[in-house]
């Protein structure tokens, strides 16, 4: 091969280079930009049931790959509805509201999963707009049957990144804010029960509405032995969760304390945790606190670490670790079961997903904690 020979193949070889690299830009816009502010139009008039990308064989065939996982998932579960998972309704089409427009009923093509909750009788899920046009809202979930009842529509666009359930008092709550102060917010079950989009195409009323004290965002919640559990999502640094008190009705405990810097009521925690960065959900399991870690489109992680008086839960003092699909959001647990949300579904992040989940799964827990981490290709540490 001659000089000039050479020269045209490495010319060649740039332009194949160029033409790789201008597609890999412009997926990548398309992908992490494009979806995430853009909302497909839709003719659709109420909220879409089915799923949005899987059929549950192809959901089931996708897991297989994830050995551990889908062990986890589905091994046992051949009798139940489903195989024990429960389709996240809306990811097509939400009836919902126009925020800037008060009470104008709209379609949402761009719902967001991202707190989840379970009841006597009820799967919720929360989610929101990523468009940021719309009401966020909560898809009630019939807990036997699997089928979605409706949608409730919650007042404005927070993020609903967390939801815990108050068995003793039956109330639901929601994380939120207002000017950059954390808030935390009730409804009645009552209320939910009893909501109907069709009738006054309004936002659902609620029943508290609680600013937090000693928290920068209240990014994720839980409930446990009557106390509301409050954290805050940090990408690279350590963060803290807050326990919160409940009154004789279920209220969070207000005060205002000036030494404190308070010139409003605010909840005030009764103790704080640390934990490790990336944290979307906690949940408590016996004598165990279990995290999901998640950030992007990197594996996401589920850690167990044993309850303790000093309250510091990070990475090094994890008791076991499992890496799961990218993006998981919320978990709650019932019994021995591990409920858990991925956002990968949403039409934001479906084309930047490599795992898409588009169902709340079912885990179980005692087979996680007798699994045997030589037999598991995700098993992290001990």
């Amino acid at each position: 091969m001659n000089k000039e020979m050479k020269r045209s193949f490495r010319i060649f070889i740039l332009k194949i280079l160029a033409v790789v690299f201008v597609l890999c830009i412009c997926y990548f816009l398309y992908a992490f930009v494009y979806r995430a502010k853009t909302e497909l139009p839709t003719k659709a008039v109420v909220t879409n049931r089915g799923a949005a990308v899987y059929t549950l064989r192809g959901q089931k065939q996708m897991l297989s790959q994830k050995e551990d996982f889908s062990y986890f998932a589905f091994d046992g579960r051949e009798k139940e509805k489903e195989y024990g998972t429960y389709v996240i309704p809306g990811l097509k089409n939400t009836r919902t509201l126009l925020t800037k427009k008060g009470a104008t009923p709209a379609m949402c093509t761009s719902m967001t999963p991202q707190g989840l909750a379970v009841t006597e009788d009820y799967v919720l899920v929360s989610a929101y707009c990523s468009t940021q046009k719309h009401n966020s809202v909560i898809y009630v979930i019939d807990k036997e049957n699997h089928n979605f009842i409706k949608e409730v529509i919650l007042p404005g666009q927070p993020h609903v990144g967390g939801l815990a359930y108050d068995p003793e008092h039956k109330l639901l709550w929601y994380s939120s804010n207002i000017n950059g102060i954390a808030q935390a917010v009730s409804i009645k079950m009552d209320t939910i029960e009893a909501y109907d989009y069709d009738d006054s195409h309004l936002p659902v009323d609620t029943f508290q509405i609680v600013s937090l004290y000693g928290i920068v965002r209240d990014s994720f919640m839980t409930f446990y032995e009557g106390c509301l559990y409050v954290g805050c999502f940090e990408k690279y640094n350590e963060s803290v969760i807050a326990r919160y008190g409940v009154d004789e009705e279920g209220k969070l405990i207000n005060t205002m304390d000036e030494k404190l810097g308070m010139d409003f009521e605010m909840a005030v925690p009764l103790d704080y945790s640390t934990i490790s960065e990336q944290v979307q959900g906690i949940a408590f399991y016996n004598d165990k606190l279990l995290i999901s870690h998640s950030f992007g489109i990197l594996p996401s992680r589920r850690v167990f670490y044993e309850q303790s008086d000093k309250r510091l839960y990070v990475n090094e003092n994890s008791a076991r670790t499992y890496r799961f699909p990218e993006r998981l959001e919320q978990i709650v647990v019932e019994g021995d079961s591990l409920y858990v949300m991925f956002e990968s579904c949403a039409y934001a992040y479906r084309a930047s997903s490599v795992n898409i989940v588009d169902r709340v799964l079912k885990l179980n827990l005692s087979k996680m904690e007798t699994y045997d981490e030589e037999e598991s290709l995700f098993f992290l540490s001990e």
